[in-house]
């Protein structure tokens, strides 16, 4: 029968596929086709992965199917092959193949055992049987081995040893494989304890590079801690440790219970799904789970919105909630079969060490060391006294290279239903949890753990409905509870003089405290809101100050941290969008605090939250204005309104007389001319080294007869780019569009004016992905491309293009603009909030251009895809902006740009 090799794959059976595929190789062998074997194995696959994602939703159902239809394509590639060594090979589905676990663009990997006899016709029965597969575009890696040298191999190589120990038959000499097997499980009763300790080791290993994965709101399914491999790995080491894979039996009871092998199941299932969908949506391999796709694979598992929380977000906090839970039976499971198989370590301490014999709770802790682990001396007791769970994990914190026992943690998640509203207000658990915070080696390490068993949670239930949650858009890298634990280590740090040098006054504030812990809680609870479906200030406020009660706080303690964590980003917020050269901005900022102790308080919460938040969230620039606001505040507080009008008064004349000293080899005459230039509001804003920068930058325009001039200079990873020019109306418009057809994005601008009518416009430009601007090329575009808007108005709007990788778009901003008149006694402040986009500068100041407005000085700031822009506005007569018909169109203008559509 002949069969044309382009025959329609989804009318192909097993059989007829059997026969298309020897058409194509009769074809190709006979020189009448090329390449027409692989050609219809694609076809095969292409229309296995279609039909199955078409009928099946679930990820284990999806890999089952996949490997079933992988092993017909390739039973009948091989039976279509040269039969002449037939019975001398047997071919072996290894790795993920060989468990049944493939996702639509997996890797096939197979193993060829073979007779030693055929070793010289094994090349050209490999290469007819791997070519089409090669062909067909599929991933493909195999090894080819007698079944004494496949045996050996794994002796030496531990890679191999772990994909060959899922090593299936699918055809051929069935008696080949038996004897590799043999042979194999031979090796692996012998080297039991070796095998457990290497895959511990090598978990360590990647979990120690990939740590962050688990907890970052684009984690990888594969390899990130929580993930697939993780449960792999517990069920390399049960397999190779018994012989088969997780069931239930004697073995396996004594290493996982019924709910356990439940919670892998139920993980598993959700991780593969995943992990299927997202294959399938990218047409490739691809592990990360990236906000683009999110959503998508939402819909497909039918995840649907929820008032407080879109699908995306429910989806992903289904996704951290499992990864906690494979972290917890990880560390359980993994410490059960190594305590089962492995002997501990003589070096470990087998009575219970004198510093942990007490704590903040009257008697002797109900503990022991067992097997050199943490574990519970009465386990009786300790399911029915909640204190013991709370005196484990404050022992594990004093000495944690004692780890506990899995036992120990069985029992606290086990027992999670008494941790009830009493044991939430016992004074004594409440003083356990300060020592646990205040006074553990790594209090980071233990709340984790706390999380990872549920404790933490169900202790303080605001922390425990952050688990898992996303702030759903680029701002954030880590999950709301990673985020929150995160910044406990940074004030565990700066309590501990760690971060004096970084971080001075916070350090002073917290070192100095009357009780330290206020500033732990405070950190602890800053994220509160988002456990709220009313996500006001006073909601959070009023939820913060109670917790903060029950974890045994006094009235005015809670109060206060209550008040500053539903307020956290008031501080920062403040900093970037005010002009801090103003007494008045200052002093608004004091009187909305009210007193020196929030301000404190604020300031401590606002750099363990900044540390943490983003990647470009922390920056000297940040670090400056934080201060500067700080200190003025302080200053206002300390000793009032006219101290701190006194001090900006002071900067000036400091600045003035700095930079003078610092312009070496000027004449006095020209040094007194140029400063004469610069009024005191001007030197209130600029730090001498950038006065220098533009007076250099003004006299050699001057000299070269220029009236235009620009340099741009590397800053931190940012460019800084100083314009020298005549003022003119709409010129920052002109420059911010300059920025924008280059593809950089605006950071901050100061836009200024000398006596004598020069514009100075000093420019922080970043990359929109926030890598450190290195290209020398893009520097000379920009320093261009500025230069021409400078010198002239440009006769056509610059091209916007939206940089490659520029995930902006995906995400939805509801945008806004408000004005405040009382924020500025010279000027009337203009907020405009909404999507980022390239441009989107440009087109504001445009607009403001337009409306008459002048731009005295602009406030840049960048969330993620969230843009914040505050503009100080003057009419042209310099004066106030005031007039209402002007502010309304300026407002109705500003809100039409704001919601427009930017351009491909």
């Amino acid at each position: 029968m002949t069969i044309k090799p382009s025959a329609d794959p989804s009318t192909l059976t097993s059989e007829t596929l059997e026969e298309a595929i020897t058409a194509a190789m009769l074809a190709d062998r006979a020189g009448q086709a090329h390449g027409a074997t692989g050609k219809v194995l694609k076809n095969a696959i292409t229309d296995l992965r279609t039909k199955t994602m078409r009928n099946a939703v679930r990820g284990d159902r999806i890999a089952r199917k996949l490997s079933r239809g992988v092993d017909a394509i390739v039973r009948a590639l091989v039976h279509s092959g040269d039969d002449t060594i037939s019975n001398d090979i047997a071919v072996c589905a290894v790795g993920g193949y060989g468990r049944s676990e493939l996702a639509p663009y997996s890797d096939i990997d197979l193993l060829f055992l073979h007779r030693p006899q055929v070793e010289t016709q094994l090349r050209d029965t490999l290469n007819q049987l791997l070519y089409p597969l090669w062909d067909s575009g599929v991933k493909l890696g195999y090894a080819a081995h007698t079944p004494k040298s496949a045996v050996d191999f794994c002796k030496e190589d531990i890679v191999a040893r772990t994909a060959f120990l899922d090593a299936r038959f699918l055809c051929g000499a069935r008696e080949i494989y038996d004897e590799f097997h043999i042979g194999y499980d031979k090796l692996r009763k012998r080297t039991i304890p070796e095998f457990v300790t290497a895959k511990l080791e090598e978990q360590n290993e990647r979990q120690a590079k990939q740590f962050e994965t688990r907890y970052l709101v684009e984690p990888d399914l594969k390899e990130g801690k929580g993930g697939l491999r993780d449960l792999q790995t517990i069920r390399w080491i049960y397999k190779y440790a018994y012989g088969d894979a997780v069931q239930t039996n004697a073995a396996m009871d004594k290493v996982m219970g019924a709910a356990e092998r439940q919670a892998i199941i139920k993980a598993e299932r959700f991780l593969w799904s995943v992990r299927a969908h997202l294959h399938d949506m990218r047409g490739r391999a691809d592990e990360k789970l990236s906000f683009d796709v999110q959503p998508e694979i939402a819909v497909r598992l039918n995840y649907a919105d929820r008032k407080n929380m879109t699908a995306a977000e429910r989806l992903m906090k289904h996704y951290f909630v499992n990864a906690v839970e494979v972290g917890r039976l990880t560390r359980v499971l993994c410490a059960r079969l190594e305590e089962e198989r492995t002997k501990r370590l003589p070096r470990l301490p087998k009575m219970l060490p004198r510093a942990l014999q007490q704590d903040e709770a009257p008697g002797r802790p109900n503990l022991r060391i067992r097997n050199g682990r943490l574990d519970f001396e009465n386990p009786s007791r300790a399911r029915s006294a909640p204190r013991d769970m709370f005196r484990l994990f404050r022992a594990y914190g004093k000495q944690p290279k004692i780890d506990f026992h899995p036992d120990a943690l069985a029992i606290v998640t086990e027992q999670l239903s008494s941790v009830t509203l009493a044991v939430r207000r016992d004074p004594i658990i409440a003083k356990l949890f300060s020592g646990i915070l205040t006074d553990s080696v790594d209090p980071v390490r233990v709340l984790r753990i706390m999380t990872e068993t549920g404790l933490l949670g169900k202790y303080i239930p605001t922390f425990g409905s952050i688990v898992g949650r996303i702030d759903y858009g680029l701002y954030r890298r880590f999950t709301l509870d990673e985020h929150v634990l995160r910044c406990v280590g940074l004030i565990s740090d700066i309590y501990r003089n760690k971060l004096d040098i970084d971080h001075p006054i916070a350090t002073q504030i917290v070192r100095n405290a009357e009780n330290p812990m206020v500033f732990f809680i405070g950190v602890l609870l800053h994220e509160a809101r988002w456990s709220l479906k009313e996500k006001s200030v006073t909601a959070c406020e009023k939820l913060v100050t109670r917790v903060s009660k029950r974890l045994g706080m006094s009235d005015d303690e809670a109060s206060l941290i209550g008040w500053a964590a539903a307020r956290h980003l008031m501080l920062v917020r403040t900093a970037e969008r005010r002009n801090l050269t103003e007494s008045h901005a200052i002093s608004a900022f004091a009187q909305s605090v009210g007193t020196r102790e929030r301000l404190d308080m604020m300031l401590v919460i606002s750099v363990c939250h900044l540390r943490v938040v983003g990647v470009q969230s922390w920056d000297e620039m940040t670090k400056r204005r934080l201060s500067e606001l700080y200190d003025g505040a302080a200053l206002w507080f300390e000793h009032g309104e006219k101290a701190l009008e006194q001090k900006l008064d002071d900067r000036s004349v400091l600045v003035r007389r700095e930079a003078d000293a610092r312009l070496v080899g000027w004449p006095e005459r020209d040094k007194k001319a140029f400063l004469e230039r610069l009024d005191d509001s001007m030197m209130r804003m600029l730090d001498p080294e950038i006065i220098v920068r533009f007076a250099m930058l003004a006299r050699a325009a001057e000299r070269d007869a220029a009236n235009s001039a620009v340099v741009a200079t590397p800053r931190d990873g940012d460019l800084e780019a100083i314009v020298y020019t005549d003022d003119r109306p709409g010129l920052l418009a002109d420059l911010a569009g300059a920025v924008a057809s280059t593809g950089m994005s605006v950071r901050t601008v100061q836009a200024l004016t000398t006596a004598d009518g020069k514009a100075i416009d000093i420019f922080i430009i970043q990359s929109p992905d926030g890598v450190p601007v290195e290209d020398i090329e893009q520097t000379r575009r920009l320093h261009g491309a500025l230069l021409t808007a400078a010198s002239t108005h440009p006769e056509q709007p610059p091209k916007l293009r939206r940089r490659m990788g520029d995930r902006r778009q995906i995400f939805t901003v509801e945008p806004g603009v408000r004005i405040e008149p009382d924020a500025s006694e010279e000027a009337t402040v203009i907020e405009a909030e909404g999507l980022d986009r390239p441009g989107l500068l440009y087109e504001l100041t445009g607009a403001l251009a337009d409306a008459g407005a002048i731009i005295i000085s602009s406030h840049i700031s960048t969330y993620g895809e969230r843009a914040v822009d505050a503009f100080y506005l003057q009419d042209r007569s310099g004066k106030k902006l005031t007039d209402p018909e002007t502010l309304a169109h300026i407002e109705k203008t500003l809100f039409e740009v704001l919601t427009a559509s930017s351009e491909a």
